[in-house]
């Protein structure tokens, strides 16, 4: 078998909905991003309140846009290692998302200046991150299940 078919949870309309739901965490990201670059201006000293972000969720975003791609068009096998590559993108954002502006502000809160206010906004992170990783995982187990579908029933005819 050279090729693999569209998963039906992922054909038309259903698809972007799915990718839609995922995307929405990542834009919330780039926003604050943007706002933070008014806020802190364009120096390099709040790196991963600024640049990593906006840049991180350009990346992510068009890993997922072209995951979802790839994946709602019949693809051959040789794409499996680009569809690898392509999926660390939204799950690495999401881990940034969730370690660094969530955990780490958690932190800042209890450690650095006591603060509800920072523990609230880091539970929020917190909260977003994993529901990024969370949509794209599911995404990804609806493709694995499909391709592994597939695979087993070309091989027992």
């Amino acid at each position: 078998m050279d090729s693999f078919t569209v998963a039906p949870e992922l054909e038309g309309t259903k698809g972007d909905i799915i990718a839609a739901k995922i995307e929405v965490p990542i834009l919330v990201v780039m926003i604050y991003g943007i706002v933070e670059f008014f806020r802190l201006g364009w120096s390099q000293d709040h790196y991963f309140y600024t640049y990593a972000p906006v840049l991180g969720g350009i990346a992510a975003s068009a890993g997922l846009f072209t995951y979802v791609f790839l994946v709602s068009v019949e693809r051959k096998r040789s794409w499996k290692n680009l569809l690898v590559l392509l999926g660390f993108l939204p799950y690495l954002f999401a881990l940034y998302i969730m370690g660094f502006l969530g955990l780490y502000t958690i932190y800042e809160g209890v450690i650095g200046k006591f603060s509800i206010w920072l523990m609230i906004s880091g539970i929020f992170w917190v909260f977003l991150g994993f529901h990024l990783f969370y949509r794209f995982y599911l995404m990804t187990e609806i493709v694995r299940q499909h391709d592994k579908k597939a695979m087993m029933s070309n091989s027992t005819t």
